[in-house]
């Protein structure tokens, strides 16, 4: 592997090679997720590439590194999505053959993505075992290995949105940007700290991958969490990029699934925009107060938009759950005719919105009758108590 870091020259040189098929991504100041974190906030939409993350530079780039005799014979990769979309839609546009080793829990839109996109598509259990498989195919196959982050080539390519930035917002002080095995935040960071010095990078990455990295779990044969931050559910760090990472990233912290969740809502509800858990991370991490105090005009890099539709569905339920936008109750009724009409009018009455009934006469508490949970969406806690302290006169038995 050639292993030489990147610098600002193979960076630009980079851009050069980009610039007839990808356009730069835009950038824009947020007034509700400033107000949000009290911070003056400027996001980079690197989501808004065809495939909808910013691992377009990379894999494009490395494709037009390539000499026409390997890229004749194709290309491979394992990945659990947004590499695999950026490979196959490039090496489609190139006429290079292009086969990818997919894990198979990978999600469904991303599979199917790079099917409609001609990638051969092999799938297996887990990435590392994916990565196996796909290196393998190279050697016997002679196809040319293409990595997800740990490679000079891709490095520089994902550089180029730290040169963007620097020429498309002239007042910034501060970058986050999400860490899965570095290549992105290494490529950034080079361009930004070549070209702004004093810009604070904070990198952040889930703490899912910290907790991996750091448990036997991680190497038994047992059922690994689950995560919904995948972009950047990486176990360790690239070869290549950890010394660019330890060099020119002033720190990289660890946010939860749940800080990414709540991310991935406040881009929703400010941005108008939908957003994968790896694009929402770095935005995670400053919500969670990760940027030191002294820096208040930060860029955030948001990375991708490759959410599953059900994850999304999950979370904006939990959402309102959270934000008590959700009752539930249980409630034990006679079990006769006309019961649970009393209770859907006092719902009806408030101005509730019934989302789901569960009728249960089967395991009552009470014989004789009929266990009825009831989720409704109110429109705040207040609403819901309101609601809740009616339908106690009739036989609340639990709430939550």
């Amino acid at each position: 592997m050639h292993s030489r870091a990147p610098s600002l020259h193979d960076i630009e040189a980079a851009r050069g090679r980009l610039s007839p098929y990808l356009s730069s991504t835009p950038i824009s100041l947020s007034p509700g997720l400033s107000e949000l974190v009290d911070r003056t906030v400027h996001i980079k939409w690197d989501n808004k590439f065809r495939t909808g993350s910013f691992k377009e530079r990379g894999a494009l780039n490395f494709l037009l590194r390539l000499p026409e005799e390997q890229l004749r014979r194709g290309v491979c990769a394992a990945s659990a999505g947004n590499h695999a979309l950026a490979l196959s839609f490039h090496a489609k546009r190139l006429g290079v053959p292009c086969h990818l080793v997919m894990p198979a829990a990978a999600p469904l839109v991303k599979v199917e993505s790079c099917r409609k996109l001609g990638a051969h598509i092999q799938q297996s259990g887990t990435l590392y075992e994916c990565l196996q498989i796909a290196q393998e195919l190279a050697s016997s196959k002679g196809f040319t290995f293409v990595p997800p982050f740990d490679h000079p080539y891709i490095v520089e390519g994902q550089g180029v949105a730290g040169v963007e930035l620097v020429e498309q917002l002239g007042d910034f002080d501060s970058v986050v940007i999400p860490v899965g095995g570095g290549g992105y935040a290494a490529g950034v960071a080079t361009a930004i700290k070549a070209l702004r010095p004093n810009v604070f990078i904070l990198g952040v990455c889930s703490e899912w991958a910290i907790n991996m990295r750091s448990s036997a779990q991680s190497a038994a044969s047992v059922q690994v969490p689950m995560t919904i931050a995948d972009g950047i559910a990486v176990k360790k760090i690239g070869a290549v990029t950890g010394p660019i990472l330890d060099r020119y990233v002033d720190s990289v912290l660890p946010v939860s699934e749940e800080a990414i969740a709540r991310a991935i809502m406040a881009l929703l509800e400010h941005e108008h925009t939908v957003v994968e858990g790896a694009g929402a991370a770095a935005l995670a991490g400053l919500m969670e107060g990760l940027l030191p105090a002294p820096y208040c005009k930060p860029a955030v890099f948001v990375c991708g938009s490759n959410i599953d539709m059900n994850l999304l569905s999950r979370l904006i339920e939990h959402d309102m759950a959270e934000r008590g936008r959700l009752l539930r109750v249980r409630m034990a009724a006679p079990d006769q005719p006309g019961a649970l009409e009393g209770i859907t009018s006092i719902i009806a009455r408030h101005g509730a919105n019934v989302l789901q009934v569960m009728h249960d006469r089967f395991y009552p508490k009470i014989p004789g009758y009929v266990e009825i949970t009831i989720v409704m969406e109110v429109r705040d806690p207040s609403h819901a108590k309101s609601v809740a302290d009616d339908l106690s006169r009739i036989g609340v038995l639990d709430m939550s």
